[in-house]
């Protein structure tokens, strides 16, 4: 199944850790939408990203492919209980992403892709240490210099003493 990651999911040790079998297809944008932080996260101790619709805006991102297995430590650990279950944390939609620079050399496509979408519930900023994660994630895939600049930018939670 291919996955489009675009939140903390980028960062390579926390791939790595929760779907030891996933593949990097490529570096991938989504167009018409753009990076929010909907949903607070205990974990994070902030905000989580999550996708807005906003016309001729952009979020990159990698696009994986997941092996069954994957899929359900994935849903493990998000929290992922099927479609519609009124206790999912995010829902999980197939969207058409833009696969611009293909990891096997062939040539840029549309493809369909699955990828979780936070739910609306106490949208806050990120923590510090969520945009650290985001920022790997997003340097390590070689995201368009501009986009992780962007990212930088981002203003994040006061730390917890």
């Amino acid at each position: 199944m291919l996955y489009f990651a675009y939140g903390s999911d980028l960062d390579p040790v926390e791939m790595k850790a929760k779907c030891p079998e996933h593949r990097v297809v490529g570096l991938a944008v989504l167009h018409d939408h753009r990076l929010g932080f909907p949903l607070y996260s205990h974990p994070w101790e902030g905000g989580v990203a999550g996708l807005v619709h906003a016309h001729g805006q952009k979020v990159w991102g990698a696009l994986y492919e997941l092996t069954e297995a994957d899929l359900g430590a994935l849903d493990t650990h998000d929290g992922w209980k099927g479609p519609g279950n009124p206790h999912n944390l995010h829902e999980r939609e197939t969207m058409t992403v833009e696969l611009v620079r293909p990891e096997d050399g062939s040539a840029p496509r549309r493809v369909r892709a699955t990828t979780d979408v936070p739910r609306v519930s106490n949208p806050s900023p990120p923590s510090r240490r969520y945009l650290d994660a985001l920022l790997r994630g997003a340097k390590h895939h070689r995201l368009p210099e501009e986009y992780v600049e962007w990212l930088g930018t981002i203003e994040s939670v006061p730390q917890q003493p």
